[in-house]
């Protein structure tokens, strides 16, 4: 027999500072998606959805996809170009999965690809900037090669039975991470006042926002976790059952209170 897991999924921020949870109403929002990840899909996207429409003034989602083309490239031996529309496909899938979801947000929202910032004219420079921050700063290399170990540990355990490259593995990773944390550093141009990401920041990202970021822009792109929980739910098949046994002693009630043996005798 299968169970049905009706309860009700709710959101609630992990962190910030209630006077800076005080500031969420009158700011934007940057709401990254890690497509193909369950923090962004079904009812936890919905329960983000939901806290964020009450919560900020302005959201931009950013649909993560083409990015994902380096680490597809782990175990999969696809050409750079093919890989690069299978990222992007990706994507289209997730945003016509998930559209009853976003198309939920009152607030004014906004939709962005991945490309939109891998073409930003800025790109090249921010991407010279971070990778000489790799190989120059000795805590900032740390960061991305602990993140690239973690995810390596952690995404290999799914294909034990395909013998990876691991050095060309690990390159991929040092290419998607130094990308990405070069995408971040334009996000500023956007004026975003928060960054929401339910897991919160990898360790690579966390590192760029405090080396590159706060330090000349101490307002923008602060980071916002969050939390999940889960409360009972409405069973509709409960319920059914529920309301034919008020009935039935409802009925009982009745017919009791006018037998003339219903009463009582001290």
């Amino acid at each position: 027999m299968h169970l049905i897991d009706d309860r009700i999924i709710k959101a609630s921020f992990r962190g910030n500072h209630p006077e800076e949870r005080k500031e969420f109403r009158q700011s934007t929002c940057l709401m990254p998606i890690s497509v193909g990840q369950a923090i962004h899909e079904g009812n936890k996207f919905k329960a983000v959805i939901k806290l964020i429409n009450s919560s900020f003034k302005h959201c931009t989602i950013l649909v993560d996809d083409s990015v994902q083309r380096h680490t597809m490239g782990i175990t999969n031996k696809l050409d750079n170009d093919s890989l690069y529309k299978l990222a992007n496909a990706e994507g289209e899938s997730w945003l016509a999965r998930n559209k009853l979801s976003y198309d939920e947000l009152t607030i004014p929202y906004d939709i962005l690809r991945w490309d939109h910032w891998l073409h930003n004219k800025n790109f090249a420079n921010s991407h010279e900037l971070v990778k000489c921050q790799y190989y120059e700063n000795s805590v900032y290399k740390a960061a991305i090669d602990a993140n690239i170990d973690e995810f390596l540990s952690r995404h290999l355990k799914n294909f034990q039975h395909i013998k990876i490259d691991m050095q060309r593995a690990y390159r991929l990773c040092l290419d998607y991470l130094l990308e990405e944390c070069a995408v971040m550093c334009l996000w500023v141009d956007g004026a975003y006042d928060f960054e929401v990401y339910p897991s919160g920041r990898n360790l690579a990202m966390a590192a760029t926002y405090e080396q590159l970021i706060k330090p000349k822009m101490t307002n923008y792109l602060r980071p916002v976790a969050l939390r999940f929980k889960k409360y009972p739910g409405y069973n509709p098949s409960n319920a059914k059952t529920d309301n034919i046994a008020s009935l039935v002693n409802c009925h009982l009630d009745q017919t009791k209170s006018l037998h003339p043996d219903n009463i009582s005798v001290e």
